[in-house]
């Protein structure tokens, strides 16, 4: 394949970024016609030809139509348009190429899924549908397309399995076991993607950004110098060069790097007028926020908690917001998947003049964790809090039998109290329907002033996500809440609507028990049984 360096390649910053960093693992998040293929997979196709030359390269996505159908003719059409090559000549699809050619240097057996370079490198196709398609090759990098599609589990168990083999020839590298993985973010399947955003440690990526401007510059450097027949000042910047770039690629081997493109970043490449005819071909501006800006999908079309806007949130520095000497203010989903707590203060926010509700955080566990761990949790954070009491809001699901033989509502004290905390019940009895629930949470989040409902982003940031992720949905005329995400398997239980329904059942609690004006001297709670 032709080096890359030869070819005018104009990038915008998110392609540009991708390949400067060249972290091992790369996840590009990058909005339809945002230049996956002519910024991102082709060129990582050719430095890989490059670094990693003979070397088996996995092309994966969910399915082998997807594959051939729509990512093949692409990345062709690359290597046709941008490089000048040659089907037949430069490289062959789904057939055993000429014995002339060099080859992998771990040999292949069958070619119906491969494309094959003369140079030896070899793109081999992977379907996640189809079990074990990725079994015959030992590849020494991965790329994937529209994933959005895949099944992070699938990804796990069938392509990184297959990254073996001549380590002793790019063991060294960055790119050695490498994967590539880029997407749009529309789609039921999403979830996973937008959560390795978490994993990426910024300041490593600085680091490798840094260190490779410094290397960039002493390119340029040893060009003068070999200009001017300076050998010796030549080899000692090379040997700075080389030092720089060994530094940045230990890095590299270790980090992800995940890649947000902004809004109309690829605005050069397609045009004022590609906008304007996708918001009117995109079916609502959710998919066109999402697909087309790029924005992330974080709040559902039609939520269930419509009042839920950024008014209701708050940042503040150092936990001002906590309050040590309040109690706190608790209620719980009881599910196997996930044990999530909301947990609130009624108190008065920095620079405020009304006394608010607000969540002041959102402990949760996820199986095989439970209650218990939960429980343990909250109280191992908050153990230097100097009232130790919550008000526990509790309805009739918590007093039904549990498999232990006890119900929630004791074991939910119990746990509290071996902790040295004091708990203070009250009864809702049974929840109202999700229609009614659905007016009094709209009102009570509409409420301004003192008594409103306030959000900590950072650590209410879970139980935001859950309820913004929470569809509404019409039901025989009525507006219910969307719980299909609690038996998606794809869907993650902390954001799905587990965490929506405890703040629920809390805040409705709260308010129509008028907890905000309860008298603290009264212990024994508000218990209707």
């Amino acid at each position: 394949m032709v080096a890359l360096d030869t070819i005018e390649v104009n990038l915008h910053d998110s392609q540009a970024l991708i390949q400067i960093v060249n972290a091992n693992i790369t996840i590009a998040a990058w909005q339809r016609a945002g230049g996956k293929t002519g910024g991102g997979i082709g060129p990582r196709l050719v430095h890989l030809s490059e670094v990693m030359p003979r070397s088996q390269i996995l092309l994966f996505s969910d399915t082998y139509e997807r594959l051939m159908d729509r990512i093949v003719p692409n990345i062709t059409e690359f290597l046709t348009n941008k490089l000048g090559l040659i089907e037949g000549e430069d490289y062959v699809k789904y057939k055993k190429p000429p014995d002339n050619w060099d080859k992998p240097n771990v040999p292949l057996d069958k070619y119906d899924k491969v494309i094959s370079f003369a140079t030896g490198m070899a793109l081999c196709l992977v379907s996640l549908r189809v079990e074990g398609s990725a079994n015959a090759f030992n590849a020494q990098a991965a790329i994937g397309d529209e994933v959005k599609y895949c099944d992070e589990t699938k990804i796990n168990t069938e392509v990184l399995p297959a990254l073996r083999g001549a380590i002793e020839k790019f063991g060294h590298l960055p790119e050695y076991m490498s994967v590539w993985m880029f997407t749009d973010k529309f789609g039921p399947k999403i979830k996973w993607v937008l959560k390795k955003k978490k994993l990426m440690n910024q300041r490593a990526i600085d680091a490798i950004i840094h260190l490779q401007l410094i290397a960039f510059r002493l390119e340029k450097e040893m060009l003068t110098l070999k200009e001017r027949n300076n050998p010796k000042a030549y080899y000692e910047t090379k040997i700075e060069h080389d030092r720089v770039v060994s530094k940045a690629n230990e890095i590299r081997k270790i980090v992800l790097y995940y890649s947000d493109m902004k809004p109309y970043e690829n605005k050069k490449t397609v045009g004022e007028r590609y906008f304007r005819t996708q918001r009117r071909n995109c079916k609502s501006q959710f998919e066109y926020n999402v697909s087309i800006l790029n924005h992330d999908p974080d709040k559902a079309e039609f939520c269930y908690y419509p009042s839920l806007t950024s008014r209701r949130k708050y940042q503040v520095q150092d936990r001002a917001d906590y309050n040590p000497t309040l109690p706190f203010f608790v209620a719980a989903d009881y599910n196997f998947k996930i044990f999530p707590l909301p947990v609130a203060q009624h108190d008065y926010l920095p620079n405020s003049m009304n006394k608010t509700f607000n969540m002041v955080d959102s402990i949760f566990t996820l199986y095989p964790d439970g209650m218990e761990d939960g429980i343990a949790l909250l109280c191992e954070k908050y153990k230097d809090h100097q009232k130790k009491v919550v008000h526990y809001i509790y309805d009739h699901t918590a007093i039904a039998r549990n498999p232990l033989k006890t119900t929630y509502f004791s074991e939910f004290i119990r746990m509290f109290e071996v902790r040295g905390w004091h708990v203070i019940p009250h009864y809702i009895g049974s929840a109202p329907d999700h229609d009614i629930k659905f007016e009094i949470i709209k009102r009570i989040l509409e409420t301004e002033g003192d008594n409103a409902v306030m959000f900590n982003e950072i650590e209410a940031a879970q139980l935001l996500v859950s309820m913004e992720n929470t569809p509404a949905k019409l039901s025989k005329g009525k507006t219910e809440k969307d719980k299909s995400s609690e038996t998606n398997p794809d869907w993650p239980p902390e954001d799905s609507t587990h965490f929506g329904d405890a703040f629920d059942m809390l805040v409705y609690g709260v308010y129509e028990l008028d907890l905000l004006n309860y008298n603290s001297s009264n212990d024994t709670g508000i218990m209707i049984q």
